[in-house]
C-alpha cells in the first residue's frame, strides 16, 4: 500500500541522520524549507474541499503535481535524502494513477489519443498482421498525425491541399467494413488508384517527416511497422484484397477505427458508458459493437447509430465497384477536414463508474494523508538543521 510505503519511509528516515549541510549553504537550505512550507500552505484549501465533498479527480491531480513539486525542491537542495526520494515516488504512483483515470474520462484530446493507444495495442497484440490490420493501422496513423502534427514538426504539411486529400479518404475508403470508392474523385476511383494513393501518401510522409517522429510515438512505431513490412508490399495487398470480405459493411468481422471512433462519439452523446463498454467499442467484434449498441440505443448496428444520427451526413450506399454491395460513405469529397478535427476537440466526457469513484475517492484519502506526512517531514528537517546549526 502507498500508505505504508510514505509510512515507514517516514520512519525510517527519522531514525537516519539528517545529511550535513555546511554552514556557508545552511541559510539557503533553510529557505528551501521555508519556501516548500509555504508552498503546501497553498494547496490546504483544495484538500479541505476532499472533506466537504466528493473527490474530483482533476482537484486531486492538480494537488498530486504541486506535492511533486514540493519534494522535488527538496531533492534537488538534499539530493541524498532517502525520505524525499521515498514520497516522490509515492507521489508519483498516485499521480500516474489520476492521469489515466482523467485520460479516459475527461474528453477531448486526451481521451481521444488513449482510444487511439488501446486500438494500437489491440491491433498490433496478434501476430502476424493481416492487411486489415495494416489497413486499420493506417488510420490510426492519420489519426495520431492529425492530432499531433504540430508536435512532429508536420502542421504545414498535413494542411497542404494533397495531404488533406489523402487523409480525408484513407479515413472513410479502407479499414475493416470500410471499403468504398469514389466515382469521379480522382486517385480514389478504383482499388488500384486507392493502393496507389496510400503508398503515395506514406512515402511523402516518410519523405516530410525524416527521423522527426518520435520513436515511442504512434506514428513512429506503425511507420516501423509498414517499413520493415514493405510499403509497396502493402498497397499492392490492398489492392489484391480490396474485394475480401474484412472491406464490407455487411460482411466485415470488425469495425475501422474511424468507424469504432465515429460510433463511440455518437454513442456516449446519447447514453452513460462503463469503461468496459468503452473498450468493447474500440476493440470488439462488429457483432459485440452492434449488440451494445441494440442494447443501449435499439438501433440494430453501428452504422444504423451512425446513418440514423440527427444532421447525419453518413450513409450507406450501393458499391458495385467494390464488389461487396454496400459501402459506407460520407456525404462530400472525402471526410471534410473540418469535421476531423471536431471529432477529436469535441469528443465527449464520460462518467466515473462506481468503481472509478471509489478508486477516486481513496486516492483522496492518501492526498490528505501525504499532506499531513509532508508538513511533518518538513519540520523534522527544518529542526534537525536549526540543531547542526547551534552546533557548528
Amino acid at each position: 500500500m502507498i500508505t505504508n510505503n510514505i509510512t515507514n519511509a517516514l520512519l525510517g528516515g527519522i531514525e537516519q541522520k539528517t545529511p550535513r549541510v555546511d554552514s556557508q549553504n545552511l541559510e539557503a537550505y533553510l529557505a528551501t524549507i521555508g519556501k516548500a512550507e509555504k508552498d503546501l500552505e497553498k494547496i490546504d484549501p483544495a484538500i479541505a474541499l476532499i472533506d466537504k465533498q466528493p473527490a474530483d479527480s482533476e482537484i486531486l491531480a492538480m494537488v498530486a503535481n504541486h506535492q511533486k513539486q514540493v519534494v522535488q525542491s527538496m531533492v534537488s537542495g538534499n539530493p541524498e535524502d532517502a525520505i524525499a526520494l521515498a514520497l516522490a515516488a509515492s507521489i508519483e504512483v498516485y499521480s500516474k494513477q489520476l492521469e489515466e483515470i482523467q485520460r479516459w474520462t475527461e474528453g477531448g484530446e486526451g481521451t481521444f489519443e488513449a482510444m487511439l493507444q488501446l486500438m494500437f495495442e489491440d491491433i498490433v497484440s496478434t501476430q502476424p498482421l493481416s492487411t486489415e490490420d495494416y489497413e486499420n493501422l493506417l488510420q490510426v496513423l492519420v489519426l495520431d498525425l492529425m492530432i499531433n502534427a504540430e508536435e512532429y514538426g508536420l502542421s504545414d504539411w498535413m494542411n497542404e491541399s494533397q495531404t488533406k486529400d489523402w487523409t480525408s479518404h484513407i479515413l472513410e475508403v479502407v479499414g475493416s467494413g470500410n471499403h468504398s470508392t469514389h466515382p469521379g474523385q480522382s486517385g480514389w476511383q478504383s482499388a488500384s488508384e486507392i493502393a496507389d494513393s496510400i503508398e503515395g501518401f506514406l512515402n511523402a510522409l516518410i519523405a516530410e517527416a525524416g527521423n522527426s517522429l518520435p520513436e515511442d510515438s504512434l506514428a513512429g512505431q506503425i511507420i516501423k511497422i509498414f517499413e520493415d513490412e514493405g510499403i509497396s508490399n502493402i498497397a499492392d495487398d490492398i489492392e489484391t484484397s480490396f474485394h475480401s470480405n474484412h472491406g464490407g459493411i455487411d460482411t466485415a468481422d470488425n469495425y475501422s477505427p474511424m468507424l469504432r471512433l465515429s460510433s463511440i462519439s455518437e454513442l456516449m452523446s446519447q447514453v452513460p458508458l462503463s469503461q468496459e463498454e468503452v473498450e468493447v467499442v474500440l476493440t470488439g467484434s462488429k457483432a459485440d459493437v452492434d449488440k451494445l449498441v441494440k442494447d443501449k440505443t435499439g438501433e440494430n448496428t453501428g452504422i444504423d447509430l451512425l446513418v440514423n444520427s440527427p444532421n447525419s451526413e453518413w450513409q450507406v450506399r450501393t458499391d458495385p465497384d467494390t464488389g461487396l454491395g454496400q459501402g459506407v460513405d460520407y456525404i462530400g469529397n472525402g471526410i471534410d477536414y473540418d469535421v476531423r478535427v471536431s471529432l477529436y476537440t469535441n469528443f465527449p466526457p464520460r462518467e466515473l463508474t462506481d468503481e472509478e469513484l471509489k478508486e477516486v475517492n481513496r486516492i483522496g484519502d492518501q492526498v490528505k494523508m501525504l499532506q499531513q506526512t509532508l508538513k511533518y517531514w518538513l519540520q523534522i528537517c527544518r529542526d534537525e538543521q536549526m540543531s547542526i546549526a547551534r552546533n557548528i
